[in-house]
C-alpha cells in the first residue's frame, strides 16, 4: 500500500515537471531563413518530382541517399522529447506493477475431451428398451390372471346378487 502511494506521488510529480517544461520551453520558432536553406528545399522539392523507374510502373518521390545537401544537420532530441519519454517509461512502468496478469487456464486437454459415457449412449438406450420391454411383458402377463378373476368375481357378485333379490321378493 505504501509502494503504491508513494508511486502515485511520484508519478504526480512527473506530470507537474512535465507541464512546467512544456509551458517555459515552448518549440523554438526558426524566424530566419537563410539562402542555403531555400536552395536546399529546392532541391528536395526537385528530388521529390524525379520519377523512376521500377519495373513496369513510374515511382515519383523517391529520395536516393545521394543527397546533395551536405549542410543538414541530424536531429537531435530535445528536452520535451527527452521529458516525455521519460515519462512514458515511469507510466508504463507504474502500470505494469499495478495490472495484475492474467490468469491462467490450468485445465488441461484431457478436461475438453467428450465425456467417455456418450459413446456408449446408443447401447446404453438399447439396454433400457430392451429391459423396458421385457418389464411391460412380464406385467401384462401377470395381469391376465388377475383381470380373469376380477371378472369372474364380478359375474359371481352379480349372480348372487340376482339370486338374492329373486329371493327377497318370494318371501
Amino acid at each position: 500500500m505504501i509502494f503504491q502511494c508513494r508511486a502515485v506521488a511520484m508519478l504526480c510529480l512527473v506530470v507537474i515537471l512535465m507541464q512546467q517544461a512544456h509551458s517555459s520551453y515552448g518549440r523554438p520558432q526558426d524566424s530566419s531563413k537563410t539562402p542555403k536553406s531555400d536552395k536546399a528545399e529546392r532541391r528536395q522539392d526537385v528530388e521529390l518530382t524525379k520519377e523512376t523507374q521500377i519495373g513496369d510502373a513510374k515511382v515519383y518521390g523517391l529520395i536516393h541517399n545521394k543527397s546533395e545537401d551536405k549542410d543538414a544537420v541530424q536531429e537531435k532530441e530535445g528536452i520535451h522529447s527527452k521529458i516525455l519519454s521519460m515519462y512514458d517509461k515511469v507510466q508504463q512502468k507504474i502500470v505494469n506493477l499495478l495490472n495484475p496478469g492474467a490468469v491462467v487456464d490450468k485445465a488441461t486437454a484431457k478436461d475438453y475431451e467428450p465425456n467417455p459415457i456418450e459413446d456408449y449412449e446408443a447401447l446404453r438406450l438399447s439396454i433400457v428398451n430392451a429391459v423396458d420391454f421385457f418389464a411391460k411383458q412380464i406385467n401384462a402377463a401377470l395381469n391376465k390372471p388377475r383381470e380373469f378373476f376380477r371378472k369372474a368375481n364380478k359375474k359371481f357378485t352379480k349372480t348372487l346378487n340376482d339370486l338374492g333379490s329373486k329371493i327377497i321378493e318370494l318371501e
